[in-house]
């Protein structure tokens, strides 16, 4: 399967009923996102993957000069119906359509993991920004991106680590160096996602010449236990998504 295309296809059909159940974005990625995103007051900043313009929105009230650009065409029109002064672009972040050294900062949304090579984005995102500009974008978080499922006759489990059933003498070891995930959001909107380990993430951010200098991790909102109590508890105990803070050398 083309991720990319399939990617492009779902959002394109099913982005205005996406957009209304994103209760995970809501309470857990973009508080932190915005938390993490400072100081950008008068920046340049470009937007990747940018969906509806939820975060735009909040970059521009924080004084930043918006651009932003997404896969999908449904996602776009959502935009700038939300952020009518802001400049949207389709496009894809292994081919960037900006010019080089155009922002001082890109952040990256829940995207990257619909991209193969993570050399090719990085790449990219190396090309627009700036000398001494930053790179912000949310992953899968390193713990959640090696678990693995087990599943037979006696258990069902997804884990990381060594599982040992004393009663029938079995060991069994779980975890992966990469996972495809497959996500039925809803009826008929199946994605597909790469989920890398962190040494895939920082060799090809060094190849690229952008250095990590934080990683943060996603923790839900409190009022998110209001929506989902039990996976609030949850949650709380390993976080979902990592946001990678990056600086261009």
């Amino acid at each position: 399967m083309d991720v990319e295309k399939n990617t492009k296809k779902m959002y394109n059909k099913f982005g205005e009923a996406y957009q209304k159940e994103r209760y995970y974005n809501q309470y857990v990625e973009i508080p932190n996102m915005l938390k993490t995103v400072k100081n950008i007051k008068g920046k340049k900043l470009l937007d990747v993957g940018c969906g509806a313009g939820i975060h735009i929105k909040a970059y521009s009230k924080k004084g930043a000069k918006c651009s932003g650009m997404d896969i999908s065409e449904t996602m776009i029109a959502q935009a700038k119906k939300n952020n009518p002064k802001i400049e949207f672009k389709v496009g894809t972040v292994t081919k960037l359509p900006y010019k080089a050294n155009s922002f001082d900062v890109v952040t990256c949304s829940l995207c990257l993991d619909y991209v193969k090579d993570l050399n090719n984005a990085f790449k990219e995102i190396n090309k627009v920004l700036k000398k001494g500009g930053l790179l912000y974008y949310s992953y899968e978080s390193p713990v959640r991106c090696v678990r693995e499922d087990y599943e037979d006759e006696n258990y069902k489990i997804r884990a990381m680590g060594k599982f040992v059933d004393k009663k029938r003498n079995k060991t069994i070891y779980l975890g992966v160096n990469k996972r495809i995930a497959e996500t039925e959001w809803f009826p008929g909107m199946k994605l597909v996602s790469y989920c890398y380990p962190i040494t895939t993430n920082l060799r090809a951010l060094v190849k690229n010449n952008l250095e990590l200098i934080d990683l943060v991790d996603c923790y839900p909102t409190k009022s998110f236990k209001k929506v989902y109590p039990e996976k609030y508890a949850h949650h709380l105990k390993y976080p979902l998504w990592t946001i990678y803070v990056c600086k261009k050398k």
